[in-house]
């Protein structure tokens, strides 16, 4: 399970380094702009694999090593941003607020037992399991982004005691909620996956009164399994847009899959 661990690692960097880059991309204009977002997702594939192939390392006692190729992968990818961002043009970003940041909390609606945002109003269904909070899987995460792609993103992570078991949310701001920028989302999420040569089961894409949710899923070595699930919505308060991705790595089971597909994000009338 702890080679499951790795490539839930890998992915969700692969993630957050595709994001950076395709943040860059979108300030060039025509072919630039279309060789940067190609490039991106090359380099999000290497950013994920490394990661992936640097927890390996670690577990291994190849710390020296490990930390090498973290390196390497993270100026490789500041190289790239100083370089290419170095010629776009200034767009404002969309941050999150500090309540955006801080809202997780325990609730119970209807007699059922959630993990609510106070202020933005998802939540998702109390877990059987024991989990605990993981900031070394945010840290390395976050350690691939920039100061502005950080300024966008909130990522939780939990892990069981045995780290059998990972959960991972990224909550982000959106230009707004559409149809495009959900399956983009997906495959942006799908792709570290897709580049380590595991193949990506999809579900339907779903939009329904201002948000809409995709699922995806592949089958990790020894009997584990990646199951995911992205959604769109807008804050009903401000009219913000919104995308969560929520992650579940562990052994293969129809339990993770019933469990994402009960999170509940905020939808307009």
């Amino acid at each position: 399970m702890r080679a499951v661990l790795g490539l839930a690692l890998g992915a969700a960097v692969g993630v957050v380094v595709l994001a950076v880059g395709a943040a860059v991309a979108d300030r060039l204009e025509g072919a630039a702009a279309e060789e940067a977002h190609a490039a991106a997702r090359s380099l999000a594939a290497v950013a994920g694999l490394a990661a992936a192939l640097g927890h390996e390392l670690l577990r291994r006692g190849r710390r020296d090593a490990a930390l090498a190729l973290g390196v390497g992968s993270s100026l490789l990818v500041a190289g790239w941003v100083a370089l290419v961002g170095g010629h776009g043009r200034a767009r404002p970003a969309a941050t999150l607020l500090e309540s955006d940041r801080d809202g997780l909390e325990a609730a119970e609606i209807d007699g059922l037992r959630w993990v609510r945002h106070r202020t933005l109003g998802f939540r998702l269904p109390q877990p059987d399991i024991a989990l605990e909070p993981s900031p070394a899987i945010v840290d390395q995460t976050m350690a691939h982004g920039t100061a502005e792609w950080a300024d966008r993103h909130q990522l939780w992570a939990f892990e069981t005691a045995d780290r059998s078991i990972t959960v991972v949310l990224d909550l982000s701001r959106a230009e707004a909620v559409s149809r495009d920028a959900l399956e983009r989302l997906r495959a942006a999420s799908a792709l570290p996956l897709e580049a380590a040569g595991h193949r990506v089961d999809r579900g339907p894409l779903r939009m329904d009164h201002g948000c809409g949710s995709a699922r995806f899923g592949a089958a990790l070595p020894r009997g584990g399994r990646l199951e995911g699930r992205v959604l769109a919505f807008e804050d009903v308060r401000s009219h913000r847009a919104f995308h969560l991705v929520a992650t579940i790595a562990g052994p293969a089971s129809a339990a993770a899959g019933e469990y994402l597909d009960r999170i509940v994000v905020p939808c307009g009338g």
